[in-house]
C-alpha cells in the first residue's frame, strides 16, 4: 500500500531538551510501522544538525510469517537509505512463549526490551528511544484502570523512565502519519492490530472510537491523569522514604509496620518488603489483625497483624545449626552472621547485639533458631531453669519475631539471646577467659 503523497501535515517537534537527548547517543526501536518510522525519521533529522547520534534496532519476532520478515526487509532498506547503523535479532517468540507458558505479547515484549537493552550496554548508548504516542498511553491507562491499578499503574508510560525514552508521547497517531506522508516515507502495516483480540486491540477498536464522540478529547485528558497520578505516586513515595523507620522498621529481616499511618502510606511499606505483592496480597496483610494467625500473602510471605504493629515475615528455610568458630565468623544461613573474638573480662552493657560471655561455656555451642524444649537459666534468677517462650513472653518479644531469633545454644540451654539477655551459665566470673559476640544480620536491623 503506497503512502506516499503531497505535504498533508507539519513536523512534530521532539523536546530533546526536556528528555536530555542533546549531545546523546540513542538506541531507536524500529518494528517498521508508522509510529516507530517516524520517531526514527525525526531522529534522523536531529542527527543530521548534529543534535545527537544514533542508532536502530528491530527485533523480527516470527509471529506473523512472511509479514515479519517483510517487515525486516523493509527496516534494513529504510535504515541504509538514512544511513543509521541498524542491530537485527530474530526470535521465534510462539515457541519461546510456549517455553514461559506466557501469552504472545507479553512474552514478545520482554524478549525484545531484553533484546534492545542488551544492545544498548554493546553501542555505549545513552537511551532507547520507544515510539509509543498518545493513544498508546491513553490505551495503556484504561487497561490498567480496568484492572483496578493504584497510583503507579494509572502513571503508565512516562515520557522518561531510567534509559527509556518515548519522544512521541505529544502526539497523536495521526500527526504521525501526516508527517511520513509529507516526507513521501512510507511504512509497513501490522494487519493483526485490526483485528479485537486482545484488550489493546479491543479497546482501541471497538470502545474509544465510541468514547472519542461522547468526549472528544478524553486521548488528552487520559494522558493528563497519568500524568497526575505520577505526581501523586511520586510524592507518596518521596513522603515514605522521608519517614524512614517511624513508617516501616525492619528487626531480623522482618518488616513493622505502625498501624496508625495512612493506609496509602502502609501499603507503600508493605511494598518495601514484599515487592512482588499485588493488589490482594497488600489488602490481605492490612487487614491483618489476628495476633494469633498468619496470614498467607503469597510467594511465601506473611502477615501477622498485633496490637499497634503490622508484620510482614519474608519466607525462610529453618537453616542447620552452625558451630561457633572461636575466634572467627560464623553464617547462620539467611538469618545473620556471628562475629567471635577475644576480649577482656567485663560485661559489655548497652549494646543490643554484643555480649560478652564465658569462653568455657561456650565450647561446644552453636548458632540456631529456636527449638520445641528450648529454656534458659535467666541472669540474676541463681540458676533457676525457665523455658524460652515463657523468658520471651516475660520480654514482650513478638512472637512472629521469635521464629527467626539467632541464638547462642548449648543443646537446649540457651546461653544468649541477643538483645534479651544471657544465661547463668554464660556468665563471665573474675579472671577467666572471655568472647565477644557480635551479631549481625542478613537482611536489616
Amino acid at each position: 500500500m503506497d503512502k506516499t503523497r503531497p505535504n498533508a501535515g507539519h513536523r512534530p517537534l521532539i523536546d530533546l531538551d526536556g528528555l536530555g537527548l542533546k549531545g546523546k547517543t540513542v538506541l531507536c526501536a524500529v518494528s517498521g510501522g508508522a509510529d516507530s518510522v517516524a520517531l526514527l525519521c525525526l531522529l534522523a533529522e536531529e542527527r543530521d544538525k548534529g543534535a545527537l547520534a544514533l542508532y536502530a534496532a528491530h527485533f523480527e519476532h516470527g509471529i506473523r510469517g512472511e509479514a515479519s520478515l517483510q517487515d525486516m526487509e523493509f527496516v534494513t532498506g529504510l535504515c541504509s537509505r538514512l544511513g543509521v547503523p541498524l542491530c537485527v535479532k530474530r526470535a521465534n517468540v510462539p515457541e519461546e512463549a510456549a517455553k514461559r507458558h506466557m501469552g504472545l505479547e507479553s512474552c514478545a515484549r520482554e524478549l525484545r526490551l531484553a533484546f534492545l537493552e542488551e544492545e544498548r550496554r554493546r553501542l555505549g548508548a545513552d537511551f532507547i528511544a520507544l515510539a509509543h504516542h498518545r493513544r498508546d498511553r491513553a490505551e495503556t491507562v484504561m487497561m490498567h484502570l480496568l484492572r483496578g491499578s493504584g497510583l503507579a499503574g494509572a502513571a503508565a508510560m512516562p515520557a522518561k523512565s531510567g534509559r527509556i525514552v518515548r519522544p512521541l508521547l505529544g502526539f497523536g497517531p495521526e500527526t504521525l502519519r501526516e508527517y511520513l506522508i509529507s516526507i513521501g516515507q512510507s511504512w509497513r502495516e501490522d494487519e493483526s492490530n485490526l483485528v479485537a483480540d486482545n484488550p489493546r486491540n479491543a479497546l482501541r477498536l471497538n470502545v474509544f472510537p465510541v468514547l472519542k464522540d461522547i468526549y472528544p478529547g478524553f486521548e488528552e485528558a487520559l494522558c493528563r491523569f497519568a500524568d497526575t497520578a505520577g505526581e501523586d505516586d511520586r510524592c507518596l513515595e518521596g513522603y515514605a522514604d522521608f519517614l524512614g523507620t517511624k513508617l516501616l522498621a525492619r528487626r531480623a529481616g522482618i518488616g513493622m509496620i505502625d498501624i496508625y499511618w495512612d493506609t496509602a502510606l502502609k501499603r507503600r511499606a508493605v511494598k518495601r518488603v514484599y515487592p512482588d505483592a499485588d493488589y490482594d496480597a497488600v489488602q490481605r496483610a492490612l487487614e491483618s489483625k489476628n495476633r494469633y494467625a498468619y496470614t498467607d500473602l503469597g510467594n511465601g510471605y506473611r502477615a501477622w497483624g498485633d496490637c499497634d504493629t503490622l508484620f510482614i515475615l519474608p519466607p525462610l528455610s529453618a537453616p542447620e545449626p552452625a558451630g561457633i568458630l572461636m575466634p572467627g565468623v560464623t553464617v547462620l544461613e539467611g538469618v545473620c552472621t556471628l562475629t567471635a573474638e577475644s576480649c577482656p573480662c567485663e560485661p559489655i552493657r548497652h549494646e543490643f547485639y554484643t555480649q560478652a560471655l564465658s569462653l568455657s561455656a561456650l565450647r561446644g555451642a552453636c548458632l540456631r533458631l529456636r527449638r520445641d524444649g528450648d529454656f534458659i537459666r535467666p541472669f540474676g534468677m541463681g540458676g533457676k531453669r525457665k523455658s524460652l517462650g515463657d523468658y520471651l513472653t516475660d520480654r514482650k518479644y513478638p512472637l512472629p519475631l521469635r521464629e527467626r531469633l539467632p541464638l547462642i545454644a548449648k543443646g537446649s540451654e540457651i546461653l544468649w539471646v541477643p538483645g534479651e539477655g544471657i544465661s547463668e551459665s554464660a556468665r563471665l566470673s573474675p579472671g577467666e577467659e572471655a568472647m565477644k559476640l557480635t551479631i549481625k544480620y542478613h537482611r536489616g536491623e
